[in-house]
């Protein structure tokens, strides 16, 4: 439930409230990002307006209509008027837009009374608390990829993303490595970077720009053999590092060794034997150059 508090400066708020009760503060504390909104008025004797907790009730071009409303039903009218020097945020923070906001959105502003019947500010600060939308920059595995809706599902590195939808647009830009790719070459195991605006209610990540990384080569520790299917090369087998499921790729001219270094024949790899790599990663593929199994000697 919303906490709800009125705080009223100035002389002129009496004649614009019709004589409602007014508590007067010498501080106005910002409200925290990640509480309720407490219903607050401050009107100073220049004319200089900070609401917060009114919910929008139309929306017409560059005006947005909202009401302050009490329980037991008292409400009061505002008409915001916004024009291009109008700064918009987030609950969050970062910046918003006016497309972003809709009826029934709780939002504060801040401006400069404007002359009128019903109380109207002009705005210079529009703050949405309905939208929860921040910039991040995530990391993860793609887990699966639909194409007809241009999105992919990521497992990310971080605890409260969990697993996220990616969507992607013609401006979004995608990168592997130095060089530009394409949204059709994307699939599932890439291990990516993607920066946008992530919408926390709906778990949505708007990207601008996606990066597939390829990792130069280097030595994979401490794997798990899963599945070995061919013991002939070329062939490829499953090895768990971590928590993922890694294609490790064994080529013709792949060295495959056991502990001591000595030649060891795939034929011998069984499940659950620990393996080292050492090869470039292209997201959860690995092109080894050297497959070593540690429990062979």
């Amino acid at each position: 439930m919303m906490k709800k508090c009125v705080l009223i400066y100035g002389v002129s708020a009496l004649a614009l409230l019709g004589g409602m009760a007014v508590s007067a503060l010498a501080q106005t504390p910002q409200p925290d990002p990640g509480g309720p909104i407490k219903l607050h008025i401050e009107i100073r004797d220049n004319g200089r307006v900070l609401v917060r907790g009114p919910k929008v009730t139309s929306i017409a071009t560059s005006t947005i209509n909202a009401a302050l409303t009490w329980e037991g039903g008292a409400s009061i009218p505002w008409v915001i008027i916004t024009d291009g020097s109008t700064e918009y945020t987030r609950r969050n923070g970062g910046n918003g837009a006016l497309s972003e906001f809709a009826i029934g959105h709780i939002i504060s502003f801040s401006g400069w009374l404007v002359p009128a019947s019903t109380p109207t500010v002009r705005a210079d600060v529009v703050r949405n608390w309905s939208v929860e939308k921040e910039e991040i920059n995530s990391f993860g595995v793609i887990k699966s990829v639909n194409p007809s809706a241009k999105s992919f599902l990521v497992e990310t590195d971080e605890k409260k993303l969990g697993i996220i939808t990616v969507l992607v647009s013609d401006a979004t830009g995608i990168l592997k490595g130095k060089a530009t790719t394409t949204f059709a070459a994307l699939k599932v195991g890439d291990r990516v970077g993607a920066k946008g605006i992530w919408d926390r209610v709906a778990n949505t990540l708007l990207a601008k720009e996606i990066k597939v990384h390829t990792e130069n080569r280097r030595t994979f520790e401490n794997g798990r053999l899963k599945t070995l299917p061919g013991a002939t090369k070329p062939t490829s087998m499953v090895v768990i590092f971590g928590k993922l499921d890694y294609t490790v790729n064994i080529s013709v001219d792949t060295a495959v060794i056991n502990k001591n270094w000595a030649p060891a024949n795939l034929s011998d790899f069984k499940a659950s034997q620990h393996i080292r790599v050492y090869g470039a990663a292209d997201g959860t593929t690995i092109d080894a150059t050297v497959v070593r199994n540690m429990d062979l000697k």
